[in-house]
């Protein structure tokens, strides 16, 4: 298993910046690495995505449930652990973390000091916008949520809330009908 793991890995690395993997036939093959290799069914992937655990830490996890869209140059780092729930885009530039250096410990040196980790839920229908950050303090991207281009989220999301700016506010309740896909 952990050589199909690595060699799934491998195709990953290679392909995620290959721009002839931008040809609809090619582009299948780039979703089936990461599909595979995450365990996630109905992923798809563009060109330079990242997913990764920047730190390693025995709660690193990477978790979709659903048809989730990444844009281009997405970075995802699940060293807290990210679930990803179904019909979430995350637009191209978005950025999302789970850990950030512990700039209260007992050294000066903001790098001496420890990393602390945190989990994130992105749950059904949010999306995210081109270049959002979601910073290591959000726990919760409720469902529905519209992440607005450039939002800085440092806070839990409400469900079908509208987030925009720096720190992202609320800006408006999105008003949805009962009716799924």
């Amino acid at each position: 298993m952990l050589k199909h793991s690595i060699i799934l890995k491998i195709g990953i690395l290679l392909i995620k910046n290959i721009a002839i993997f931008q040809v609809p036939v090619l582009r299948d093959i780039r979703w089936f690495f990461y599909r595979k290799y995450y365990g996630a069914p109905k992923l798809y992937v563009d060109s330079g995505v990242d997913i990764s655990s920047a730190h390693t830490n025995a709660n690193a996890s990477f978790e979709g449930t659903g048809k989730i869209n990444l844009g281009k140059g997405v970075y995802i780092d699940y060293s807290g652990g990210v679930k990803i729930g179904h019909a979430v885009a995350v637009s191209a530039g978005a950025k999302i973390f789970t850990h950030n250096h512990d700039i209260n410990g007992k050294f000066k040196d903001w790098q001496k000091n420890g990393i602390t980790y945190s989990s994130v839920v992105i749950e059904d229908y949010a999306w995210i916008g081109a270049d959002a950050l979601i910073m290591p303090s959000v726990k919760r991207i409720g469902e529905g949520s519209i992440i607005g281009s450039g939002a800085v989220v440092t806070k839990d999301t409400e469900p079908y809330g509208i987030y925009v700016g720096n720190p992202a506010k609320k800006i408006a309740q999105r008003k949805v009908g009962e009716f799924n896909e």
